[in-house]
């Protein structure tokens, strides 16, 4: 395995994204508890849709970019929907830049993102590398340490 010139994994981290995803789940049995209504609706099917509200913050818990750069090219992960790294080779690359971008606005929000010609990967924040390819399409990385992941390519990329 050759040398790891770079390296960053990001986890959704935002209390906003926390706030949202648990009260999206937990407000509706919170209501009839706190205003001591009867609470007999937390039956065995209310039980199983909280539980599944836990496995899906579970799962949103878990999920992870990981970025690397080596001699081989960038390799790419969101775990755990890739089980294995991706990787993007140098010679698909047409050329790279360290961008400020419109999450919502440019890509639809955070997460993995399909777009006409193009594809995000960006967990949070405004800040990426935007991987232009040679077939005409384009990979956006979100990072938070743009200034060294571009660097890192720069040390592969052909002039």
């Amino acid at each position: 395995m050759s040398k790891i010139e770079f390296f960053e994994k990001q986890k959704f981290t935002q209390l906003w994204v926390w706030c949202l995803l648990i009260a999206s789940f937990l407000i509706p049995y919170l209501i009839p508890i706190l205003s001591n209504d009867d609470i007999s609706f937390l039956n065995y099917d209310s039980r199983i849709l909280l539980v599944l509200g836990l496995v899906f913050c579970l799962f949103f818990y878990l999920l992870e970019l990981r970025v690397s750069v080596n001699e081989q090219g960038i390799h790419y992960q969101f775990f755990p929907i890739h089980l294995k790294s991706h990787i993007i080779k140098y010679d698909e690359i047409e050329n790279i830049e360290a961008i400020t971008y419109s999450p919502i606005k440019d890509y639809g929000g955070w997460g993995i993102r399909y777009r006409f010609k193009a594809k995000a990967y960006n967990v949070k924040g405004n800040k990426g590398v935007k991987v232009n390819l040679k077939n005409g399409r384009h990979i956006l990385i979100g990072s938070q340490k743009t200034e060294a992941f571009v660097q890192a390519l720069n040390k592969f990329m052909k002039p």
